[in-house]
């Protein structure tokens, strides 16, 4: 297949970037490389890949990756509810407002389906004892999961061919393109290198997914070509859900000479667990990754690879004005 991915130099996007050019489909890249590409690069030299730099905001980027394309899987935007909180203006251009050019791109270069990444942050606060479907009632508690959800429904109303939606859990495990403001990764180089771990509230429940796990699920429904009907299907993709206290038990038990304090402030509103059943049952998917197992290869390619500076560079406010971006540090 002949497959666009916009934000495929991300975090998911690079284990989905190398998962697509080995199974030898043709992929194009639409990223604007605020990070770089230098973590890509021995997958970005194979004749099956080819990357533009470029904005999703922009008609004439998205032009060139969307002629004579199969199939669109869009992992691109301001991702989560810190980097969210700096700018409401930015976050609507580029989680929503992009959202309408990209499907209208999509009919106009008849892009046979789409895959979007959402979030289960869609779900916002719920009882912990209820385990939330795609059909459950949505509570967004955030800017960033309200982007989400308009953009479901932009994607779901305007495009005519395919679409399908993904709500990832919270995300986790090593990457290429490394992040460490996920909450199982903070927790996990914090007990590496700080040897201390300080859990605030704790009893909120997340669900949670790897980042190759996350990019298998993408790729399984982008190249799927069997019976089922997936146009306007929602999936839920996870693999465990625990609370946040417990997330730091986990990480205490796997790096031991962690000191764990508990610290009655909640600072964050969302709770939710969900279920993983639907893709399962329609689609065959099983994760590889455990919450655990994650947790395990993580501190092995931490050891590995250093990180010495996962804290040095904290992004303060993303100046995109006529596409070009800056980076600020705190």
């Amino acid at each position: 297949m002949k497959i666009a991915v916009l934000g495929g130099l991300g975090y998911i996007g690079s284990h989905l970037t190398a998962l697509l050019v080995s199974q030898m489909h043709d992929v194009t890249i639409l990223d604007c490389a605020f990070f770089g590409h230098e973590h890509l690069k021995d997958v970005l030299n194979k004749p099956n890949c080819k990357f533009i730099k470029g904005d999703i905001r922009r008609g004439d980027d998205l032009a060139k990756v969307f002629k004579e394309t199969d199939c669109v899987i869009h992992l691109a935007g301001l991702v989560g509810d810190p980097a969210c909180k700096l700018s409401e203006e930015q976050t609507w251009l580029y989680n929503v407002e992009s959202s309408n050019l990209i499907a209208d791109l999509c009919n106009y270069y008849n892009v046979k389906r789409l895959v979007f990444a959402s979030s289960c942050s869609v779900y916002g606060a719920a009882p912990s004892d209820i385990l939330l479907n795609t059909g459950s009632f949505l509570n967004p508690v955030s800017l960033y999961a309200e982007s989400k959800i308009q953009s479901e429904k932009i994607f779901f109303d305007n495009i005519k061919n395919e679409c399908s939606v993904l709500r990832l859990s919270t995300v986790f495990g090593y990457s290429p393109r490394m992040r460490f403001d996920l909450v199982a990764n903070l927790f996990t180089i914090k007990a590496l290198k700080e040897h201390k771990l300080q859990v605030y509230g704790g009893t909120q429940f997340r669900p949670f997914i790897h980042c190759y796990d996350a990019s298998m699920a993408f790729m399984k429904v982008a190249t799927y070509k069997g019976e089922r009907n997936l146009n306007r299907q929602i999936f839920n993709v996870n693999v465990d859900n625990i609370s946040i206290r417990d997330l730091g038990e986990l990480v205490t038990q796997i790096v031991p000479d962690t000191e764990l304090e508990l610290i009655d402030v909640k600072e964050d509103d969302r709770n939710y667990k969900v279920s993983g059943q639907k893709i399962r049952w329609l689609l065959g998917f099983y994760p590889r990754y455990s919450l655990s197992g994650g947790i395990v290869s993580m501190v092995k390619d931490i050891e590995k690879y250093g990180f010495d500076d996962w804290n040095t560079n904290k992004i303060k406010y993303v100046n995109c004005d006529n596409f070009s971006c800056q980076l600020e540090e705190k």
